[in-house]
């Protein structure tokens, strides 16, 4: 690549700009991945996206697990939906999505990802965050890769309860979950998942009238489990609200490395 960049610039920089720019865009890569449901489209310009998709069965089994047990009529909410990989996947099913995600380069992904698998019939994506209250605060990044993830709204706590030195504010809008219905009516959840890499108490805090209600039959959220206090904060107010934990698992891939106390905790209601 770089002998190709010195090799154009031999047209003047504006030139070899401009030629980088076309290039860039029309050899954007596409990659699709085969499930048992059908084929899901990816856009992948970089390494993080690329292997979001082919992990796309792997990475979580327990989650495409989850996905495959709801009802076609069913409501999916995809709390940090980062480039969409499950989002994408309940919509194949068949089901209506409501994603959220609140990083601007994933979200662009997320939206392409939504357009050229002709989703945007199932799919409704929003750039904003979840959290306890509604409020404009900071996303507080650590990671500004297209893919990349490990970024918190709000305050700058990883999913361990560490504070951590962000690479980039970026100005957001926040809402409860609660306040947002509230606000704005959209479809009611059945599914929520719930994957933001350290405020998972905030979430569950403002949506504690939404998960005391009947029509939500169950929640996946993705906790570490060596934060055992924290940990018990939130699953109470889940069982507080009727659910029972149905499972509590992660990927083998996790074993051994930094995320090996992480597990998704799938409840349910009985």
């Amino acid at each position: 690549m770089q002998l190709f960049k010195k090799s154009i610039e031999i047209f003047g920089q504006n030139k070899a700009t401009a030629i980088m720019a076309q290039i860039s865009e029309d050899i954007a890569p596409i990659l699709a991945e085969k499930t048992q449901i059908g084929t899901i489209r990816f856009f992948c310009p970089g390494k993080l996206p690329e292997w979001r998709a082919k992990t796309l069965l792997t990475k979580e089994p327990e989650t495409i697990e989850w996905i495959n047990t709801f009802n076609k009529e069913d409501i999916f909410w995809d709390i940090g939906a980062n480039v969409g990989v499950y989002s994408l996947y309940a919509a194949l099913r068949g089901l209506s999505v409501l994603s959220f995600e609140p990083s601007p380069s994933n979200y662009y992904l997320l939206s392409k990802n939504i357009e050229i698998n002709k989703m945007d019939d199932k799919i409704s994506a929003y750039c904003l965050a979840l959290s306890d209250i509604t409020k404009l605060d900071l996303m507080y990044m650590t990671d500004t890769r297209l893919g990349g993830a490990l970024n918190s709204f709000g305050e700058t706590r990883d999913w361990q309860g560490k504070t951590y030195e962000a690479s980039l504010k970026q100005a957001m809008l926040g809402f409860s979950i609660d306040d947002f219905i509230g606000r704005f009516k959209p479809s009611f959840p059945n599914h929520i998942k719930i994957d933001v890499d350290g405020i998972e108490d905030s979430i569950i805090i403002g949506s504690l009238k939404t998960i005391k209600d009947k029509r939500l039959k169950s929640i996946l959220v993705e906790l570490d489990t060596g934060r055992s206090e924290y940990v018990k904060k939130i699953t109470d107010h889940i069982f507080e609200a009727g659910l029972s934990l149905h499972k509590k698992e992660h990927s083998a891939t996790l074993n051994g490395g930094r995320f090996s106390n992480v597990y998704n905790h799938i409840f349910i209601r009985s």
